[in-house]
């Protein structure tokens, strides 16, 4: 679910650009908040044909709508033909990226933090409804990236799927549905998560 309460388009555009306004006479945000903000701000600007390329990537190539079924046909295609990496890759995948959506969605009802592109106030937490942390997108991203890294069993390709993973999550950031520490909270939390489900089935790097 991409936000439970979307505003109107121009609705949005209003609130997004209010704090370069009605703030502009208030302290500078520091620490996470002022992060958020700086790189918000750097990526509002024009991105450019690859950073919409990247954006559009990151909204539906990391769907765990997506993912899910993919894994699960790697899974049953190992199975059948006798490929155990990839099996062990489907069955990981499958699992990491599942058990991140479940407990990314608890995360996400409890603290209920704003979407940039709704309120433009890194700060706003406990807005009813709201569901900016953590990305989603990125813990897919992060968990389907584990899932082949641990399967794989060379650090070339787990290096190479986890920059790729970071990449397509930091389309969100472009794409204003996120704040940057949304995004590294869903990638730790879909790593974590999905290392740990590899390990309970026995999966050996």
């Amino acid at each position: 679910m991409e936000n439970s309460y979307p505003l109107p388009r121009t609705a949005r555009a209003m609130i997004a650009r209010r704090p370069l306004i009605a703030k502009a006479c208030s302290p500078e945000p520091t620490g996470v908040a002022g992060l958020d903000l700086i790189v918000r701000n750097f990526c509002l600007d024009d991105p450019g044909p690859v950073a919409r390329a990247v954006k559009i990537a990151g909204r539906y190539g990391i769907k765990r709508h997506v993912l899910i079924p993919a894994f699960a046909l790697c899974w049953a295609a190992g199975r059948g033909r006798e490929l155990p990496a990839l099996e062990q890759a489907g069955r990981v995948g499958v699992t990491g990226v599942v058990a991140t959506a479940l407990v990314s969605e608890v995360i996400k009802r409890n603290l209920c933090r704003s979407r940039p592109c709704d309120c433009g106030d890194a700060g706003e937490w406990g807005t009813e409804g709201a569901r900016s942390f953590p990305s989603g997108h990125a813990g897919s991203a992060f968990a389907a990236a584990t899932a082949v890294a641990c399967a794989a069993g060379d650090r070339r390709i787990g290096a190479g799927v986890l920059v790729v993973a970071g990449v397509l999550a930091g389309g969100r950031i472009y794409a204003d549905r996120h704040w940057t520490t949304d995004v590294i909270a869903g990638a730790a939390l879909g790593t974590a998560v999905t290392a740990l489900a590899a390990w309970w089935l026995g999966v050996r790097r």
